[in-house]
């Protein structure tokens, strides 16, 4: 369990083995299926309780289910994360575009300029990083790997 930010959340993690409840032809489908999981997540908000129910495969049947809970955790994580710097580097919410192909195609502009500018290895904050790529052409084409 947890509780941060004024949310109480308590995770249990239940394992199968995949020979166990998959019929052959599936098994065969998906060859290293070892481990079907689930994870039940109890999330408690100002006395509201909600609860998600998620499934994960995986090709590893020695691990316990605490390991399972820490990845499925930590997956949610990395995606929080991600979202956090699309809003603040790139003030994602903001845009207002959405009509036609228009939003996932700067949605996936933005992912691609995040993914450069992470690569980066200047002591600058992303926010600076992308600005200054803004203005100064020589800078952008260093981060793509290009030269003037």
């Amino acid at each position: 369990w947890e509780y941060a930010h004024g949310r109480y959340e308590q995770r249990q993690c239940f394992l199968q083995s995949a020979t166990e409840v998959l019929s052959p032809k599936l098994l065969s489908q998906w060859l290293d299926v070892k481990t079907l999981i689930k994870v039940v997540a109890k999330r408690t908000i100002k006395g509201i309780v909600k609860e998600e129910v998620r499934y994960y495969i995986s090709s590893d049947n020695s691990a316990k289910p605490s390991y399972f809970n820490s990845l499925a955790r930590g997956h949610w994580g990395i995606e929080n994360q991600l979202h956090w710097h699309l809003d603040v580097t790139f003030n994602e919410d903001a845009c207002r575009t959405r009509s036609q192909n228009a939003p996932i195609n700067l949605s996936t502009i933005r992912k691609i300029a995040l993914y450069l500018i992470t690569q980066m290895t200047e002591k600058i904050s992303f926010k600076k990083r992308r600005y200054k790529a803004a203005l100064n052409d020589e800078y952008l084409l260093s981060i793509i790997g290009l030269k003037k």
